[in-house]
């Protein structure tokens, strides 16, 4: 689910939990709720802000909103090497040809709107920082031809590949099934060190990748 679309939903229903609290302490002209009814009301919209306040704060957070409960076995361990073909040309490459390089691996899917929205994101995270020894894959599942008929939405500058999803290794083949778009942060030495399931901003992969880049490089 797009993030934006929770947080905007959070706030809604914060302002909602918020007004409902107000109108009974307004009418009563008392600090405190009359009768157990009252109460009972009062103390469900209090739940209401908790609660949406918590999803709002974890659609703030580093990674792009909800935390990924999904596939996680690679994370601090060196990613598993898997191949996979270009969609420009249909030529071979592979994972570990990019190690020295920081790595964002997004897998996505052309049938994924979230996908589809964030792709400009990548690009343009790919346009800036490519002179700072960084590369975006991003590797969907489906044929060649498939992902041609979005010849127009393709970013023009990330390695867009495809991919046999039964030659994935494990891990990653869990983060196709887990949903997309899932994105796993590569550091220069090949350890996997985030992975992201759902849609995120340019400013939240920014803010993932720039640890890995080093002290030097400036925000873009």
């Amino acid at each position: 689910m797009n993030m934006t679309f929770i947080s905007i939903l959070a706030v809604f229903m914060i302002a909602v939990g918020v007004a409902f609290i107000y109108f009974i302490v307004r009418e009563n002209e008392k600090p405190l709720p009359q009768g157990g009814v009252q109460w009972a009301a009062v103390v469900l919209s209090g739940l209401l802000v908790v609660m949406s306040g918590f999803l709002l704060a974890l659609t703030l957070v580093p990674g792009g909103g909800l935390p990924a409960v999904g596939p996680r076995a690679e994370i601090d361990k060196p990613a598993t090497n898997f191949t996979f073909r270009l969609v420009e040309n249909d030529r071979e490459r592979d994972l570990a040809s990019y190690k020295g390089k920081v790595i964002l691996l997004n897998l996505w899917a052309t049938w994924c709107a979230p996908c589809l929205e964030e792709l400009p994101a990548l690009d343009r995270l790919q346009k800036n920082y490519a002179d700072d020894g960084f590369v975006v894959l991003t590797l969907s599942d489906e044929p060649r031809d498939v992902i041609l008929d979005y010849k127009d939405l393709l970013p023009e500058a990330t390695v867009t590949g495809y991919i046999d999803k039964m030659r994935m290794p494990p891990a990653f083949r869990d983060a196709l099934d887990a949903g997309r778009p899932s994105t796993y942060i590569i550091d220069r030495d090949g350890y996997v060190r985030r992975y992201i399931l759902g849609a995120s901003s340019y400013a939240i992969f920014e803010q993932l990748i720039h640890p890995y880049l080093g002290d030097a490089v400036a925000v873009r």
